[in-house]
């Protein structure tokens, strides 16, 4: 989203809570409430205002009242949709250590997926005044776009390359991580070459965001085929991949190849398969993604799609930190993914 005309160069100091409410029709007091997460509105209320705020870039300045100085500071402010899958917990590893080995504290906030979430936290962690920002690569609302798109320190996306282009993020951004569509093209490709038939995708959807939708684009891809899909209101884990592989093979019994979001969840349908005594990779071939531990210790060893987690966490850092003090850095920095042709396809 690009910023209008008369709110483009502003920078948010100059965007007081009066004229927030003023243009959304609220008192001060009720401004105030929304933007502090407090209760007492109406929702109708809540979209108006932190869609001003968010188009006008509005965030309160604490240090500033604090300290008397606008001046940014050694924090670095960091948005994970979350820390309990091991992708984001060892980019995050990655993003603490190489940061705090050169003075900059992080701060980290927890957003999950939805973007009322991750705009509350924004706002609060951008009072502070960080010298940076990372975030990470998905589709987020009018709101989220606006209010990114109007910051005047450095922001860093992570993880998903190609959502930049559809997100409407300021092409200033920094990006670090992979291009995930190609990462599951190239699993696609690879499989088609071995095996013939149905393939099957198991997956999960939260806050009516559905994980990997590029990786399994990429897929069917290079499959060559549209995958029968099953997309989980759950989080991913070894028991959703077990109960996912059940319920997708039953229902399409068919289905020759199943490809799942991560290595979790190929790792539980293998359990499954094995549990019932269905071969693998003789009746069902069996991928995943991220190339996480647990794939290398199996009796057979999972084809998947290893990923540098740590490096995108250093590297992503390491760009912030030049853009911060001023030294000249690519843009967009692709880490690549690596295709481990394991036993179990």
């Amino acid at each position: 989203m690009s910023i209008p005309e008369s709110n483009r160069g502003q920078k948010k100091s100059n965007v007081s809570l009066a004229e927030i409410a003023g243009e959304a029709g609220v008192s001060r007091m009720t401004a105030s409430r929304v933007l502090r997460g407090a209760d007492g509105y109406s929702v109708k209320t809540r979209d108006k205002v932190l869609e001003v705020a968010g188009r006008l870039g509005y965030v309160p300045n604490r240090i500033a009242a604090a300290l008397g100085s606008e001046a940014s500071n050694s924090l670095v402010a960091i948005a994970l949709p979350t820390l309990g899958r091991e992708l984001y917990s060892q980019i995050l590893e990655g993003l603490e250590n190489k940061l705090a080995s050169v003075g900059y504290q992080p701060i980290v906030g927890v957003v999950g997926y939805d973007d009322d979430t991750e705009f509350k936290w924004l706002n609060s962690a951008l009072a502070w005044r960080p010298c940076g920002l990372v975030v990470t690569g998905r589709p987020r609302s009018a709101a989220n776009q606006a209010l990114l798109s109007s910051l005047t320190v450095p922001v860093m996306q992570l993880w998903n390359l190609k959502a930049d282009t559809d997100d409407g993020l300021a092409s200033t951004h920094l990006r670090v991580g992979i291009d995930h569509f190609e990462a599951g093209r190239q699993m696609g490709d690879y499989l088609s070459s071995r095996y013939r038939g149905k393939a099957g995708y198991v997956g999960v959807r939260q806050a009516d965001t559905v994980l990997g939708q590029d990786r399994l684009s990429g897929f069917e891809s290079g499959y060559g085929a549209s995958a029968e899909t099953l997309f989980l209101n759950d989080r991913s884990s070894f028991y959703a991949g077990y109960y996912g592989a059940e319920q997708l093979l039953s229902a399409n019994p068919a289905i020759r190849v199943l490809y799942f979001l991560d290595d979790n969840m190929a790792v539980g349908a293998l359990m499954f398969c094995q549990a019932k005594g269905i071969k693998i990779p003789g009746d069902v071939a069996i991928a995943g993604f991220g190339g996480l531990d647990i794939g290398s210790v199996m009796p057979a060893t999972l084809t998947t799609t290893r990923v540098r987690r740590l490096r995108v966490g250093k590297q992503a850092a390491e760009n912030l930190i030049k853009r911060v003090t001023g030294v000249p850095v690519p843009l967009v920095q692709d880490i690549g993914v690596d295709l481990e042709k394991g036993e179990t396809a």
